[in-house]
């Protein structure tokens, strides 16, 4: 008798979820099935009581509620608390006396930084820059300032005619376009000591303590004067200290939450992973050594009991529990698959079969030849369903491992149907007669 290999999947779908729920086999349209596993010895867990209609409440009492499912959920992960605002600055007493609000940039000759310079534009630049200098010492600025510009259009490559418009600019306070003089100059000259004073104490007019005290520490390095260390002693470097300590203050507090949050997302899950083993443990308690099919003693695989701290695998064998036909969505996740593999292997293994049936379905272990041994049909199986090779582990070929393999078959007193098809066992010695005692149907 030759059977499709689409027919034995389904077989096979079928023997999985009557192992998962043996309460299938009550179902009205597999009566056949059932007393056909009974001819063969086996034993059928009896059916469940049917619960007792509740008594229709009174109207004006609310609906019961459900009792809560003993399903292990793992607990979600509490969010870690919130975090204060990191852009509240902690109050900070500084000394502000002078500081001002920044200005408006002017429009102002910056040069063509691509023009190459002649010598005729270096003397005629160095003409209006001596100019310039004198229009500021009289203090007249804005003719400085004016004397400066057409010298920077004579000659854009100077640093010191940007650092001495900075300067003029600086007496004017005004710090936005002095920071913008300033830093072409430390670009034409990164050592011009004029350019980073005058950076620094545009700085400290902005009130940007940090800051100034770094530029006019640089200044102070390629040109040291006592007039600008004192304004570093005094006032820039006291502010800008106190600023880096509230600083450093605010990013240590804040690594400090971080890391508790972290400790905490860590110790939720590993307490939701407890709780999931501890109820799995607990239903298994429950059901006892019958229940399931079998699996007293499960949990003291230490590989199962790992596995089953993972909240992933406990929820879907929770979803293979509730309806076994859901098995299929996980065939593709090695986790749950390996812990199936190993509930098969406890619920089988030494003659479990189906939550008591002694020798499984009627000696399912064995059937050489992939559903060979049926010689004429269903019902001459000769040796229960025939010599299924293999077993469950690396998937139905190998027979199943010891278990589904238990009481023999009875002695069908007819000769077996000849059969013209691919059958493994044609020609194969009938089983030996069937006498029927305590031990074999116990």
């Amino acid at each position: 008798m030759n059977i499709d290999a689409k027919a034995i999947s389904q077989l096979k779908m079928f023997v999985k979820a009557c192992e998962m729920n043996p309460t299938l086999l009550h179902e009205p349209n597999l009566l056949f099935f059932k007393e056909y596993l009974v001819s063969l010895g086996a034993t059928i867990p009896p059916k469940p009581a049917a619960p007792e209609p509740a008594a229709a409440p009174k109207a004006e009492e609310a609906a019961p509620k459900p009792e809560p499912s003993k399903i292990p959920t793992p607990e979600p992960t509490p969010e870690p608390e919130p975090m204060e605002d990191s852009s509240e600055e902690e109050e900070i007493e500084l000394d502000n006396t002078g500081v001002i609000e920044g200005e408006d940039l002017m429009d102002l000759p910056m040069g063509d930084e691509n023009k190459e310079v002649s010598e005729e534009d270096v003397d005629k630049a160095n003409e209006l820059r001596r100019e310039a200098m004198s229009a500021m010492s009289d203090g007249n600025l804005d003719e400085a300032i004016r004397l400066f510009g057409e010298g920077i259009s004579r000659n854009p490559h100077s640093a010191v005619l940007f650092a001495k418009r900075a300067q003029t600019l600086l007496r004017q306070k005004k710090p936005n376009n002095v920071l913008r003089d300033a830093e072409k100059a430390l670009v034409l000259n990164p050592n011009n000591a004029l350019a980073h004073k005058c950076k620094g104490k545009a700085y400290r007019l902005l009130g940007m303590w940090e800051e100034s005290a770094l530029a006019l520490s640089a200044g102070q390095k390629c040109d040291y004067d006592d007039d600008t260390q004192e304004l570093l002693k005094t006032v820039v470097k006291p502010n800008a200290e106190k600023l880096r300590a509230a600083r450093l203050k605010k990013e240590s507090s804040k690594r400090e939450k971080e890391h508790k949050a972290k400790l905490e997302r860590v110790r939720a899950a590993k307490e939701a992973r407890q709780k999931a083993y501890e109820e799995a443990k607990a239903r298994e308690a429950e059901a006892g050594p019958g229940g399931m099919g079998g699996m007293g003693g499960l949990f003291d695989d230490p590989e199962i009991a790992t596995l089953l701290q993972d909240p992933e695998v406990v929820q879907a064998m929770a979803d293979i529990q509730q309806n076994p036909q859901n098995m299929m969505k996980y065939m593709s996740n090695p986790k749950v698959m390996k812990v199936i593999t190993k509930l098969q292997g406890k619920f089988m293994g030494g003659g479990g079969g189906m939550g008591g049936m002694p020798g499984g379905m009627g000696g399912m272990g064995g059937m050489p030849g992939g559903m060979g041994g049926m010689p004429g049909g269903m019902g001459d199986m000769p040796g229960g369903m025939g010599g299924m090779p293999g077993g469950f582990p690396g998937g139905m070929p190998g027979g199943f491992p010891g278990g589904m393999a238990g009481a023999s078959a009875p002695n069908f007193t007819a000769d077996p149907p000849s059969s013209t098809g691919n059958n493994a066992n044609t020609g194969a010695p009938p089983p030996p007669p069937f006498t029927a005692s305590c031990d074999d149907v116990d």
